[in-house]
């Protein structure tokens, strides 16, 4: 008979049960001792994904794919529905896929369910020489394949369909009239309305409740009358255990065969499922069957005891409201595995990782300061008047106690959508104080963008001025506070946390696609503050810092806030804009020893002076720090041969909120980077891991204390990056004797008669040119298709005339290769930027559709003889 609350409708408490079996990194055995566990408890079905190698970060492990494993398992396990979620379009023919899923219905008396989705593991396909199709075609694809099973599934006699099916048999036919039910996995709302129209369900994986609820509200308006209602399957990963220990215990195995911790294990999979107390599971579970969700797939990780099977059984199987395995009622708030609200926890085997207030990043960079007597002298600066750290803390306090009031416990995100002044700093470490996750996003970007990345994050409340909350659409369930609400919340203490617990996200630029947040520990602030702060910096009291980069930047967000403040030095913050003018202003204002600009603006700096020369603009200056990007050679030359500025040069990324390689003061190395930080591991590597020889281009690989457990609700974007203690970035470089050189990013290097070219080598040539102020290069196609270089030029007097393009191409020809000189060079008014000022190359390479003309300079009429207007062959710069 089946526990009761296993296979429940979707109508009740909880959704119907399944289970995801334990495909990856095991034996046969244990799939079957999974099933046989999950039958006899009553699940309501058992599921296999559809991958022909482990998809998750050791791909070289056992995997037993979908079809063979469901076909061996059905005469062997009895009762529950078998699925796969989700079989992929593009790793057979339709027809070949819709004949077994039916042969798998007929073996196992009628109980197969198709889940079928577009394809996305890019790795697996090129592993096994399949073709990856673009996301268009990949979706077509899913919607073609969904149409031929329907036909052979509704016509085994012989099926028909123009183009795929010319009277193809289907025998033996399906037992389940019309075939296996099709669930399509689909999350844009092109698939969801044709789930909606041609599908029996849907499929969303690692989704919460209102996301949910936003699916099935468009695949439901699509849906004709008279089809049965729409089925919606949540896939997640699940974890229920009666206490902290227990949970790291069973994840021993699995953190060590990734060379992570139990802990950050356990961190990561919150993000992307339900992990707590039996009690936190239902509930959670409840939340999703509220917004439509009619069959959950949980999985657990690789590699847990079946002890852990049996307790996540024991979770969704317990009667409402009586209490299973020490654990509150469901009705009751339960006490989570990692703390989001007040109460005691299970002490763990280690005092040094019991929760304690100390281990709270805010203690680092205020609580610590006070403690040593010594938080008088100003800790920030925030325009007008400044604050110590008395004041910090006292800001923090109230601002902690206005959360609770919007509805935000501990572990959930708040975002911190303010320009940088005293709001921004009583928010950021208000949420932190209580224990919540705070997320600094751009008050001033594209709305859209900001809008994705709300929805991205899912924060449970936002901090934001009017003018920032007006253009952006508030997400569902997101309470919305003013800056003037904090100071009126109670005083709060400071939440005692783990290390190890998630304490804030940072976004990436989006230089390589959609925005991602890192995922970081309190204890992760700690390494940049004693290596690249302390060690190459030299930060302590007595400097004042000024971050040109906005704090919600990654490199604002370090060198113009937490590492500042967590060296006891003085951060010096101004709310508007950057401009060269605002900058120099603030440097002559506040006397600012320490300099931290992205490339562009120091460049914009140098122009700036050199046209209205002031000599004393960086007299007080002890370092200028240049990172983000690439400074190009010229400009580094202009800056400490001319302007007499000391300036280290770095590299660092959001997903070790760290810098890892520096010069050092005094240090010149026009164009390289430096050497690897103290305390950080650097490797030059392929796509493997395996190092390059020196001098060779490879793979930037990262080994630090920092390093991000992972992407935020990004499994996927999380495996091409965090190999165990390493991440893989896409920056590529060169090292000679310790000595590294960035080349560019992975996806900008392209090849020119077979040779590679980097666009940032042959910008750095460009700009020693007397007439370029700023440029940008991109490989664009020649008439034959042939990639070739393509500089973007903003010129220094608003012309460019052929005898200077020209000149360009023979100083890049001279100084790279021919195949390095760019065949077009295009007078622009202005380079693409993204919100952290880096240049948005992906804009450059689709310059016809934004604004930018992609027409060869050359190919501009020259005046004609006696008209007004630009001199003989100059080009015009576009408005």
């Amino acid at each position: 008979m089946a526990a009761a609350g296993v296979n429940a409708a979707g109508g009740g408490d909880l959704p119907r049960i399944g289970l995801r079996l334990p495909q990856y990194g095991g034996g046969w055995s244990e799939i079957v001792a999974a099933a046989r566990a999950g039958a006899e408890r009553g699940v309501h079905s058992l599921w296999v994904n559809d991958h022909l190698m482990s998809p998750g970060r050791t791909p070289a492990e056992p995997a037993f794919d979908a079809l063979t494993t469901l076909a061996a398992l059905a005469p062997l396990v009895e009762g529950p529905r078998l699925g796969v979620a989700v079989l992929s379009a593009t790793h057979r023919p339709a027809a070949l896929a819709a004949k077994a899923a039916t042969l798998i219905d007929v073996i196992s008396s009628g109980r197969m369910v198709v889940g079928l989705g577009a394809g996305s593991h890019r790795a697996e396909h090129a592993a096994y020489g399949i073709r990856f199709p673009p996301g268009r075609e990949r979706t077509a694809g899913a919607l073609d394949a969904l149409r031929v099973m329907r036909a052979m599934f509704g016509s085994p006699g012989g099926a028909d369909l123009p183009g795929y099916l010319a009277g193809a048999p289907n025998l033996p036919g399906p037992v389940q009239a019309g075939g296996p039910p099709i669930w399509l996995a689909a999350h844009g709302p092109r698939l969801l309305a044709h789930a909606g129209r041609e599908a029996d369900g849907i499929v969303a994986a690692f989704a919460g409740p209102g996301e949910i609820a936003r699916r099935l509200a468009i695949a439901r308006s699509a849906r004709p009358d008279g089809l049965p209602p729409l089925e919606c399957a949540l896939y997640t990963y699940a974890l229920a255990s009666a206490s902290e220990a227990e949970a790291h215990r069973w994840l021993e195995p699995e953190a060590a065969h990734l060379g992570t911790t139990p802990a950050a294990l356990v961190r990561w999979l919150r993000t992307t499922g339900i992990v707590g107390r039996p009690g936190e599971l239902r509930a959670a579970l409840a939340a999703h069957a509220a917004a439509g969700v009619t069959e959950a797939i949980l999985v657990l990780p690789s590699r847990v005891p079946p002890e852990a099977q049996e307790a996540l059984l024991d979770a969704v199987a317990a009667p409402r409201g009586a209490r299973a395995g020490g654990d509150t009622a469901a009705s009751t708030p339960p006490a989570p595995l990692m703390p989001q609200g007040p109460g005691p926890r299970p002490a763990p085997a280690s005092a040094d990782e019991r929760p304690h207030a100390r281990h709270n990043l805010t203690h680092l960079l205020v609580g610590r300061w006070i403690d040593e007597g010594s938080g008088s002298r100003a800790a920030a600066v925030p325009h007008a008047g400044w604050w110590t750290s008395p004041d910090l803390a006292g800001a923090a306090a109230p601002a902690a106690g206005a959360l609770p009031r919007a509805g935000v416990r501990r572990g959930e995100r708040v975002a911190v959508v303010l320009r940088d002044g005293r709001p921004w700093l009583a928010a950021f470490l208000g949420a932190a104080r209580l224990g919540a996750v705070p997320v600094p996003l751009d008050p001033g970007g594209d709305p859209a963008r900001l809008a994705d990345v709300l929805d991205d994050c899912g924060p449970t409340a936002m901090v934001a001025e009017a003018e920032a909350a007006r253009a952006v659409r508030t997400p569902e369930g997101c309470a919305l506070l003013a800056p003037g609400d904090l100071p009126g919340g109670p005083p709060m203490a400071v939440a005692p946390v783990h290390p190890g617990d998630l304490a804030y996200l940072v976004y990436s630029s989006g230089s390589t696609g959609r925005p991602k947040g890192a995922m970081h520990s309190h204890a992760d602030m700690r390494t940049g503050i004693e290596t690249y702060a302390a060690q190459v910096l030299g930060l302590g009291p007595g400097d004042r810092c000024h971050s040109a980069a906005r704090l919600f930047t990654s490199l604002g967000f370090g060198n113009g806030f937490f590492r500042v403040l967590g060296r006891g030095a003085t951060a010096v913050f101004d709310p508007v804009a950057p401009t060269p003018r605002s900058v120099l202003g603030t440097l002559a204002r506040h006397r600012v020893s320490v300099l931290t600009a992205v490339p562009t603006m120091w460049a914009q700096l140098a122009r700036f002076l050199a046209r209205h020369p002031q000599p004393e603009a960086f007299a007080g200056l002890r370092i200028g720090v240049s990172s983000g990007d690439t400074l190009p050679a010229p400009v580094a030359r202009r800056l400490r041969n001319d302007l007499g500025v000391d300036l280290v040069e770095g590299l660092g990324c959001s997903e070790c909120s760290n810098i890892v390689i520096s010069t050092r003061p005094g240090e010149h190395m026009p164009g390289r980077l430096g050497r690897a930080v103290p305390g950080v591991e650097i490797r030059v590597a392929d796509e493997r891991g395996v190092a390059v020889g020196e001098g060779e281009p490879g793979r930037l690989w990262i080994r630090s204390d920092s390093n991000t457990s992972g992407y935020w609700r990004r499994p996927a974007a999380t495996r091409e990056v965090v190999f165990g203690p390493w991440l893989r970035m896409g920056d590529v470089l060169m090292e000679r004797g310790g000595v590294y050189r960035h080349m560019g990013r992975s996806d900008d290097l392209f090849k020119v008669d077979a040779r590679w070219v980097s666009p940032t080598a042959v910008e750095a040539v460009i700009l020693d040119h007397e007439g370029v102020e700023e440029v940008g290069v991109v490989a664009l196609p020649d008439e034959g298709g042939l990639a070739r270089a393509a500089a973007f030029v903003v010129p220094t007097s608003g012309w460019l005339d052929e005898r200077a393009q020209r000149s360009i191409r023979r100083r890049v020809s001279h100084a790279l290769g021919h195949h390095c000189a760019p065949q077009r060079v295009v007078a622009v008014a202005r380079l693409p930027r993204l919100p952290s000022g880096k240049l948005d190359r992906r804009r450059l390479r689709a310059a016809e559709s934004h604004g930018f003309t992609a027409t060869p300079c050359a190919g501009f009429r020259p005046r004609r003889p006696g008209a007004p207007g630009r001199p003989p062959g100059c080009s015009r710069p576009p408005s």
